[in-house]
Protein backbone atom coordinates (compact mmCIF):
# COMPACT_ATOMS: atom_id res chain seq x y z
CA UNK A 1 0.00 0.00 0.00
CA UNK A 2 2.99 2.39 0.78
CA UNK A 3 4.54 1.70 -2.25
CA UNK A 4 1.21 2.49 -4.94
CA UNK A 5 0.39 5.51 -2.26
CA UNK A 6 4.35 6.73 -3.24
CA UNK A 7 3.76 5.77 -6.69
CA UNK A 8 0.71 7.70 -7.33
CA UNK A 9 2.06 10.79 -5.67
CA UNK A 10 5.00 10.75 -8.23
CA UNK A 11 2.65 10.64 -10.66
CA UNK A 12 1.10 13.14 -9.53
CA UNK A 13 4.16 15.49 -9.19
CA UNK A 14 4.80 14.86 -12.64
CA UNK A 15 1.53 15.79 -14.04
CA UNK A 16 1.54 18.56 -11.81
CA UNK A 17 5.12 19.68 -13.59
CA UNK A 18 4.12 18.96 -16.93
CA UNK A 19 1.19 21.35 -16.55
CA UNK A 20 3.35 23.95 -15.52
CA UNK A 21 5.62 23.71 -18.70
CA UNK A 22 4.47 26.29 -20.83
CA UNK A 23 2.95 25.02 -24.26
CA UNK A 24 5.60 26.46 -27.01
CA UNK A 25 3.78 28.79 -29.06
CA UNK A 26 3.86 28.25 -32.85
CA UNK A 27 5.90 30.65 -35.45
CA UNK A 28 4.21 32.19 -38.16
CA UNK A 29 5.60 30.27 -40.67
CA UNK A 30 4.44 27.36 -38.78
CA UNK A 31 1.26 28.44 -38.43
CA UNK A 32 1.84 30.02 -42.42
CA UNK A 33 2.30 26.43 -42.88
CA UNK A 34 -0.46 24.73 -41.04
CA UNK A 35 -2.92 26.82 -42.61
CA UNK A 36 -1.72 25.84 -46.01
CA UNK A 37 -1.74 22.28 -45.58
CA UNK A 38 -5.52 22.72 -43.96
CA UNK A 39 -6.67 23.66 -47.43
CA UNK A 40 -6.62 20.41 -50.38
CA UNK A 41 -4.73 20.51 -53.75
CA UNK A 42 -8.49 22.05 -55.38
CA UNK A 43 -8.90 24.26 -52.92
CA UNK A 44 -5.43 26.39 -53.33
CA UNK A 45 -5.63 26.40 -57.30
CA UNK A 46 -9.54 27.40 -56.81
CA UNK A 47 -8.31 30.36 -54.62
CA UNK A 48 -5.72 31.55 -56.17
CA UNK A 49 -6.74 31.25 -59.80
CA UNK A 50 -10.04 33.62 -58.71
CA UNK A 51 -7.87 35.70 -56.87
CA UNK A 52 -5.44 35.98 -59.92
CA UNK A 53 -8.23 36.64 -62.77
CA UNK A 54 -9.72 39.16 -60.13
CA UNK A 55 -6.60 41.32 -60.16
CA UNK A 56 -5.70 40.88 -63.73
CA UNK A 57 -9.67 41.93 -64.01
CA UNK A 58 -8.50 45.46 -62.34
CA UNK A 59 -6.07 46.28 -65.23
CA UNK A 60 -8.29 45.16 -68.09
CA UNK A 61 -11.74 47.00 -67.04
CA UNK A 62 -10.42 49.76 -64.59
CA UNK A 63 -13.48 51.45 -63.04
CA UNK A 64 -13.68 54.83 -63.84
CA UNK A 65 -15.69 57.69 -63.02
CA UNK A 66 -16.13 59.13 -66.52
CA UNK A 67 -17.39 62.78 -65.76
CA UNK A 68 -20.51 64.40 -66.46
CA UNK A 69 -21.19 67.35 -68.78
CA UNK A 70 -23.70 70.11 -68.65
CA UNK A 71 -23.43 71.57 -72.71
CA UNK A 72 -25.09 74.94 -72.85
CA UNK A 73 -25.17 76.62 -76.67
CA UNK A 74 -25.73 80.05 -76.54
CA UNK A 75 -28.19 82.01 -78.69
CA UNK A 76 -26.15 84.43 -79.85
CA UNK A 77 -23.97 81.72 -81.67
CA UNK A 78 -27.38 80.68 -83.49
CA UNK A 79 -26.51 80.57 -87.78
CA UNK A 80 -30.13 80.63 -88.25
CA UNK A 81 -32.97 83.25 -86.83
CA UNK A 82 -35.80 81.43 -88.16
CA UNK A 83 -38.07 78.61 -88.24
CA UNK A 84 -38.13 75.26 -85.80
CA UNK A 85 -35.72 72.74 -85.20
CA UNK A 86 -35.92 69.33 -84.22
CA UNK A 87 -33.14 67.32 -84.85
CA UNK A 88 -30.33 66.55 -83.20
CA UNK A 89 -27.06 65.68 -85.80
CA UNK A 90 -23.73 64.02 -84.76
CA UNK A 91 -21.48 63.77 -87.78
CA UNK A 92 -18.19 61.75 -87.67
CA UNK A 93 -17.91 61.95 -83.64
CA UNK A 94 -14.83 60.61 -82.38
CA UNK A 95 -15.28 58.37 -79.07
CA UNK A 96 -17.58 56.94 -77.12
CA UNK A 97 -20.49 58.67 -75.53
CA UNK A 98 -23.74 58.91 -73.76
CA UNK A 99 -26.53 61.41 -74.11
CA UNK A 100 -29.67 60.82 -72.43
CA UNK A 101 -31.46 64.09 -71.95
CA UNK A 102 -31.60 67.76 -73.21
CA UNK A 103 -33.64 71.12 -71.52
CA UNK A 104 -35.25 73.37 -73.46
CA UNK A 105 -35.78 76.71 -71.40
CA UNK A 106 -34.74 74.81 -68.11
CA UNK A 107 -37.54 71.79 -68.87
CA UNK A 108 -36.05 68.34 -69.04
CA UNK A 109 -37.19 66.61 -72.75
CA UNK A 110 -36.12 62.78 -72.10
CA UNK A 111 -34.49 61.12 -75.46
CA UNK A 112 -35.00 58.04 -76.86
CA UNK A 113 -31.54 56.72 -77.67
CA UNK A 114 -29.02 56.93 -74.71
CA UNK A 115 -25.62 55.21 -75.18
CA UNK A 116 -24.08 56.17 -78.75
CA UNK A 117 -20.63 54.97 -80.23
CA UNK A 118 -19.82 56.81 -83.43
CA UNK A 119 -17.12 55.89 -86.12
CA UNK A 120 -14.57 58.56 -86.74
CA UNK A 121 -14.70 60.15 -90.07
CA UNK A 122 -18.35 58.31 -90.86
CA UNK A 123 -20.54 61.30 -91.83
CA UNK A 124 -24.30 61.47 -90.48
CA UNK A 125 -23.57 58.65 -88.50
CA UNK A 126 -26.52 59.73 -86.08
CA UNK A 127 -29.14 61.72 -86.13
CA UNK A 128 -31.93 62.32 -82.70
CA UNK A 129 -35.45 63.76 -83.25
CA UNK A 130 -36.01 65.85 -80.80
CA UNK A 131 -40.11 65.80 -79.24
CA UNK A 132 -40.22 68.97 -78.76
CA UNK A 133 -39.38 72.25 -81.82
CA UNK A 134 -36.62 74.47 -80.75
CA UNK A 135 -36.97 78.13 -82.24
CA UNK A 136 -34.86 81.09 -81.63
CA UNK A 137 -36.02 82.34 -78.67
CA UNK A 138 -34.83 78.90 -77.29
CA UNK A 139 -32.15 78.08 -74.98
CA UNK A 140 -30.65 74.07 -75.32
CA UNK A 141 -28.82 72.07 -73.36
CA UNK A 142 -27.35 68.89 -73.01
CA UNK A 143 -27.65 67.64 -69.41
CA UNK A 144 -26.87 64.45 -69.35
CA UNK A 145 -23.80 63.65 -70.72
CA UNK A 146 -20.72 62.13 -70.66
CA UNK A 147 -17.05 61.00 -72.15
CA UNK A 148 -16.89 57.78 -72.36
CA UNK A 149 -13.13 57.75 -74.11
CA UNK A 150 -10.30 59.50 -72.82
CA UNK A 151 -10.38 61.15 -76.13
CA UNK A 152 -13.21 62.30 -78.66
CA UNK A 153 -14.89 65.42 -79.77
CA UNK A 154 -18.82 65.62 -80.49
CA UNK A 155 -19.35 67.41 -84.36
CA UNK A 156 -23.23 68.65 -83.77
CA UNK A 157 -26.07 70.52 -85.52
CA UNK A 158 -29.61 71.38 -84.67
CA UNK A 159 -31.32 71.26 -87.80
CA UNK A 160 -34.85 71.52 -89.09
CA UNK A 161 -36.44 67.80 -90.42
CA UNK A 162 -37.77 68.94 -93.43
CA UNK A 163 -35.02 71.90 -94.88
CA UNK A 164 -31.92 70.52 -92.91
CA UNK A 165 -30.90 74.43 -92.37
CA UNK A 166 -29.20 74.54 -88.98
CA UNK A 167 -29.88 77.09 -85.48
CA UNK A 168 -26.04 76.07 -84.86
CA UNK A 169 -23.33 73.76 -85.75
CA UNK A 170 -20.33 73.22 -83.61
CA UNK A 171 -17.84 70.76 -82.44
CA UNK A 172 -17.83 70.58 -78.77
CA UNK A 173 -14.07 68.89 -77.26
CA UNK A 174 -15.44 67.73 -73.93
CA UNK A 175 -11.96 66.14 -72.96
CA UNK A 176 -10.76 69.38 -70.77
CA UNK A 177 -14.38 70.26 -69.87
CA UNK A 178 -12.88 74.08 -70.65
CA UNK A 179 -15.46 76.58 -71.29
CA UNK A 180 -16.51 78.35 -74.61
CA UNK A 181 -17.89 80.73 -76.26
CA UNK A 182 -20.35 77.75 -77.33
CA UNK A 183 -20.81 75.83 -74.70
CA UNK A 184 -19.90 75.50 -71.04
CA UNK A 185 -18.98 72.05 -69.81
CA UNK A 186 -19.31 71.06 -66.49
CA UNK A 187 -17.84 67.84 -64.73
CA UNK A 188 -19.69 65.87 -61.48
CA UNK A 189 -18.84 62.70 -60.09
CA UNK A 190 -20.78 59.56 -60.19
CA UNK A 191 -19.07 58.37 -56.57
CA UNK A 192 -18.62 59.95 -53.20
CA UNK A 193 -14.94 58.65 -53.17
CA UNK A 194 -12.17 58.36 -55.52
CA UNK A 195 -12.92 54.80 -58.01
CA UNK A 196 -9.32 53.50 -56.52
CA UNK A 197 -10.94 53.60 -53.06
CA UNK A 198 -14.10 51.40 -54.41
CA UNK A 199 -11.46 49.10 -56.57
CA UNK A 200 -9.79 48.04 -53.74
CA UNK A 201 -13.32 47.54 -51.94
CA UNK A 202 -13.98 45.12 -54.97
CA UNK A 203 -10.54 43.15 -54.39
CA UNK A 204 -11.08 43.14 -50.47
CA UNK A 205 -14.15 42.16 -51.36
CA UNK A 206 -13.27 39.01 -53.38
CA UNK A 207 -10.18 38.19 -51.37
CA UNK A 208 -12.44 37.56 -48.18
CA UNK A 209 -15.37 36.22 -49.62
CA UNK A 210 -13.57 33.38 -51.65
CA UNK A 211 -12.02 32.29 -48.25
CA UNK A 212 -15.15 32.59 -46.34
CA UNK A 213 -16.61 30.05 -49.34
CA UNK A 214 -13.14 27.49 -48.85
CA UNK A 215 -13.99 27.74 -45.13
CA UNK A 216 -18.10 27.03 -45.11
CA UNK A 217 -17.58 24.28 -47.59
CA UNK A 218 -15.23 22.66 -45.29
CA UNK A 219 -17.95 23.02 -42.77
CA UNK A 220 -15.78 25.49 -40.39
CA UNK A 221 -17.29 27.61 -37.72
CA UNK A 222 -14.33 29.85 -38.89
CA UNK A 223 -16.41 31.24 -41.65
CA UNK A 224 -18.35 33.51 -40.02
CA UNK A 225 -15.85 35.37 -38.48
CA UNK A 226 -13.95 35.88 -42.19
CA UNK A 227 -17.75 36.75 -43.19
CA UNK A 228 -17.67 39.97 -40.44
CA UNK A 229 -14.99 41.04 -43.04
CA UNK A 230 -17.22 40.83 -45.87
CA UNK A 231 -20.22 42.52 -44.26
CA UNK A 232 -18.20 45.64 -43.40
CA UNK A 233 -16.20 45.98 -46.90
CA UNK A 234 -20.31 45.11 -48.81
CA UNK A 235 -21.93 48.05 -46.67
CA UNK A 236 -18.98 50.24 -47.85
CA UNK A 237 -19.57 49.69 -51.60
CA UNK A 238 -22.95 49.80 -50.92
CA UNK A 239 -22.62 53.57 -49.63
CA UNK A 240 -19.72 54.56 -52.08
CA UNK A 241 -21.99 53.70 -55.09
CA UNK A 242 -25.13 54.87 -53.60
CA UNK A 243 -27.27 51.89 -54.78
CA UNK A 244 -28.51 48.20 -53.37
CA UNK A 245 -29.81 50.53 -50.13
CA UNK A 246 -32.10 46.19 -49.43
CA UNK A 247 -28.60 44.55 -49.53
CA UNK A 248 -27.39 46.89 -47.35
CA UNK A 249 -30.23 47.17 -44.66
CA UNK A 250 -29.90 43.34 -44.96
CA UNK A 251 -26.28 43.39 -43.98
CA UNK A 252 -26.62 45.60 -40.96
CA UNK A 253 -29.91 44.17 -39.68
CA UNK A 254 -29.92 40.44 -40.65
CA UNK A 255 -26.20 39.36 -41.65
CA UNK A 256 -23.63 40.75 -39.10
CA UNK A 257 -26.13 39.52 -36.13
CA UNK A 258 -26.49 36.27 -38.11
CA UNK A 259 -23.01 35.68 -38.74
CA UNK A 260 -22.20 36.29 -34.61
CA UNK A 261 -25.48 33.59 -33.79
CA UNK A 262 -23.97 31.35 -36.07
CA UNK A 263 -20.54 30.96 -34.83
CA UNK A 264 -21.65 30.61 -31.65
CA UNK A 265 -24.61 27.52 -32.77
CA UNK A 266 -21.95 26.08 -35.07
CA UNK A 267 -19.27 25.52 -31.91
CA UNK A 268 -21.95 23.71 -30.49
CA UNK A 269 -22.49 20.96 -32.73
CA UNK A 270 -18.85 19.75 -33.48
CA UNK A 271 -18.55 16.70 -35.41
CA UNK A 272 -17.96 13.51 -32.73
CA UNK A 273 -14.63 12.14 -35.04
CA UNK A 274 -13.44 15.53 -36.38
CA UNK A 275 -13.85 19.15 -33.57
CA UNK A 276 -12.94 20.97 -36.66
CA UNK A 277 -16.02 19.93 -38.60
CA UNK A 278 -19.28 20.88 -37.77
CA UNK A 279 -22.73 18.61 -37.88
CA UNK A 280 -24.80 19.62 -40.93
CA UNK A 281 -28.04 17.88 -42.11
CA UNK A 282 -30.72 18.59 -45.16
CA UNK A 283 -34.32 19.86 -45.62
CA UNK A 284 -37.73 18.54 -45.14
CA UNK A 285 -40.03 19.03 -49.05
CA UNK A 286 -42.60 21.02 -46.58
CA UNK A 287 -39.44 23.22 -45.28
CA UNK A 288 -38.78 24.15 -48.74
CA UNK A 289 -41.98 25.06 -50.05
CA UNK A 290 -42.18 28.01 -47.31
CA UNK A 291 -38.68 28.99 -47.87
CA UNK A 292 -40.03 29.60 -51.53
CA UNK A 293 -43.03 31.35 -50.99
CA UNK A 294 -41.77 33.71 -48.74
CA UNK A 295 -38.67 34.87 -51.23
CA UNK A 296 -41.78 35.65 -53.09
CA UNK A 297 -43.31 37.69 -50.74
CA UNK A 298 -40.59 39.64 -49.78
CA UNK A 299 -39.30 40.05 -53.31
CA UNK A 300 -42.53 41.49 -54.82
CA UNK A 301 -43.26 43.76 -51.67
CA UNK A 302 -39.89 45.13 -50.69
CA UNK A 303 -38.91 45.66 -54.61
CA UNK A 304 -42.45 47.70 -55.14
CA UNK A 305 -41.40 50.12 -52.03
CA UNK A 306 -37.50 50.45 -53.50
CA UNK A 307 -38.68 51.94 -56.76
CA UNK A 308 -40.23 54.57 -54.42
CA UNK A 309 -36.49 55.40 -53.36
CA UNK A 310 -34.99 58.59 -54.92
CA UNK A 311 -31.18 59.74 -54.32
CA UNK A 312 -28.89 62.37 -56.33
CA UNK A 313 -26.09 60.57 -58.40
CA UNK A 314 -24.99 56.87 -58.02
CA UNK A 315 -24.31 54.00 -60.33
CA UNK A 316 -28.07 53.74 -61.73
CA UNK A 317 -28.95 57.33 -61.40
CA UNK A 318 -28.81 57.73 -65.38
CA UNK A 319 -31.47 55.14 -66.03
CA UNK A 320 -34.16 54.99 -64.52
CA UNK A 321 -35.54 51.18 -66.01
CA UNK A 322 -32.23 50.41 -64.70
CA UNK A 323 -32.80 51.32 -61.30
CA UNK A 324 -35.99 49.59 -61.18
CA UNK A 325 -35.58 46.26 -62.14
CA UNK A 326 -32.70 46.46 -60.14
CA UNK A 327 -34.75 47.14 -57.53
CA UNK A 328 -36.90 44.02 -57.46
CA UNK A 329 -33.21 42.43 -58.19
CA UNK A 330 -31.81 43.88 -55.18
CA UNK A 331 -34.88 42.96 -53.26
CA UNK A 332 -34.89 39.01 -54.50
CA UNK A 333 -30.90 39.33 -53.83
CA UNK A 334 -32.08 39.99 -50.06
CA UNK A 335 -34.83 37.59 -50.05
CA UNK A 336 -32.62 34.54 -51.16
CA UNK A 337 -29.49 36.23 -48.89
CA UNK A 338 -31.65 36.16 -45.55
CA UNK A 339 -32.83 32.51 -46.67
CA UNK A 340 -29.08 31.69 -46.51
CA UNK A 341 -28.21 32.61 -43.65
CA UNK A 342 -31.34 31.47 -41.89
CA UNK A 343 -30.15 27.84 -43.58
CA UNK A 344 -26.61 28.23 -42.58
CA UNK A 345 -27.46 29.25 -39.07
CA UNK A 346 -29.48 25.96 -38.33
CA UNK A 347 -26.82 24.01 -40.72
CA UNK A 348 -29.11 22.89 -43.67
CA UNK A 349 -27.32 21.37 -46.89
CA UNK A 350 -30.18 23.59 -48.88
CA UNK A 351 -28.09 26.88 -48.28
CA UNK A 352 -25.61 25.95 -51.01
CA UNK A 353 -29.06 26.18 -53.42
CA UNK A 354 -29.92 29.57 -51.98
CA UNK A 355 -26.26 30.61 -52.41
CA UNK A 356 -26.30 29.64 -56.07
CA UNK A 357 -29.57 31.35 -56.67
CA UNK A 358 -28.46 34.76 -54.81
CA UNK A 359 -24.94 34.28 -56.74
CA UNK A 360 -27.10 33.78 -60.25
CA UNK A 361 -29.01 37.66 -59.31
CA UNK A 362 -25.76 39.02 -58.21
CA UNK A 363 -24.21 38.47 -61.41
CA UNK A 364 -26.73 40.23 -63.48
CA UNK A 365 -26.84 43.38 -60.96
CA UNK A 366 -22.88 43.57 -61.27
CA UNK A 367 -23.00 43.16 -65.23
CA UNK A 368 -26.19 45.69 -65.36
CA UNK A 369 -23.79 47.96 -63.26
CA UNK A 370 -20.73 47.15 -65.14
CA UNK A 371 -19.11 45.77 -61.65
CA UNK A 372 -16.24 43.03 -63.76
CA UNK A 373 -13.91 42.54 -61.27
CA UNK A 374 -17.02 41.32 -58.77
CA UNK A 375 -18.28 38.87 -61.80
CA UNK A 376 -14.86 36.67 -61.09
CA UNK A 377 -15.86 36.11 -57.55
CA UNK A 378 -19.55 35.46 -58.75
CA UNK A 379 -17.86 32.85 -61.13
CA UNK A 380 -15.59 31.83 -58.26
CA UNK A 381 -19.17 31.36 -56.09
CA UNK A 382 -20.59 28.91 -58.60
CA UNK A 383 -17.80 26.82 -58.82
CA UNK A 384 -17.51 26.80 -55.31
CA UNK A 385 -20.88 26.40 -54.32
CA UNK A 386 -21.32 22.91 -56.39
CA UNK A 387 -18.04 21.55 -54.81
CA UNK A 388 -19.51 22.89 -51.33
CA UNK A 389 -23.06 21.31 -51.97
CA UNK A 390 -21.54 17.87 -53.33
CA UNK A 391 -19.42 18.04 -49.82
CA UNK A 392 -22.00 18.29 -47.65
CA UNK A 393 -24.06 15.92 -48.96
CA UNK A 394 -21.80 13.04 -48.78
CA UNK A 395 -20.87 14.13 -45.13
CA UNK A 396 -24.56 14.06 -44.69
CA UNK A 397 -24.77 10.07 -46.05
CA UNK A 398 -21.40 9.07 -44.12
CA UNK A 399 -23.10 10.78 -40.83
CA UNK A 400 -26.44 9.03 -40.70
CA UNK A 401 -24.77 5.55 -41.85
CA UNK A 402 -22.52 6.67 -38.99
CA UNK A 403 -25.46 7.28 -36.73
CA UNK A 404 -27.85 4.50 -38.06
CA UNK A 405 -24.59 1.72 -37.24
CA UNK A 406 -24.41 3.08 -34.15
CA UNK A 407 -28.14 2.49 -32.79
CA UNK A 408 -27.35 -1.06 -34.48
CA UNK A 409 -24.43 -2.10 -32.61
CA UNK A 410 -26.59 -0.35 -28.91
CA UNK A 411 -29.72 -2.75 -30.26
CA UNK A 412 -27.83 -5.74 -30.36
CA UNK A 413 -25.83 -4.72 -27.32
CA UNK A 414 -29.39 -4.33 -25.42
CA UNK A 415 -30.85 -7.83 -26.88
CA UNK A 416 -27.54 -9.78 -25.96
CA UNK A 417 -28.13 -9.91 -22.38
CA UNK A 418 -31.80 -10.72 -22.92
CA UNK A 419 -31.19 -13.73 -25.18
CA UNK A 420 -28.65 -14.76 -22.79
CA UNK A 421 -31.48 -14.70 -19.43
CA UNK A 422 -33.58 -16.19 -21.74
CA UNK A 423 -31.54 -19.33 -22.27
CA UNK A 424 -30.23 -19.55 -18.41
CA UNK A 425 -34.16 -20.01 -17.49
CA UNK A 426 -34.64 -22.57 -20.46
CA UNK A 427 -31.70 -24.69 -19.04
CA UNK A 428 -32.93 -24.20 -15.26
Amino acid sequence: MKFATNHYCRLRRNNIYKENIPMQRKGFKQRAKDLWNYFSTYEKIWFLSILVIAIAFTFIFPETDDGYFTVTFDKTAYATTEGSYDTLVFEGTTGEFTLKTVKINGETVKLPYAEFSIEEGVPDTLKVKLPVAVTKDDEIAFTECWQDSDEGEWHVALVNGESGAALFETTVDLTDGVSSSLYTAEEKSDYIVPVVVITICYLLDVVLNISCELLISKQSKWNFIVSLGVEVVEILVCIFCAYRFATMATTLLFWIPCDIISFVMWNRHPDEQKEEVTIVKKLTPMQDVLIVLGIIVWTVGVGYLLTFIEVEGGIFATNSTLKNIACYLDACASAVGIANGLLILFRYREQWIAWYISSIIETVINIMAGQWILLVLKAGYLTNTTYGYIKWTQYIKQHNAAIANKQNVQTEATTEPAVAATNTVDKQ
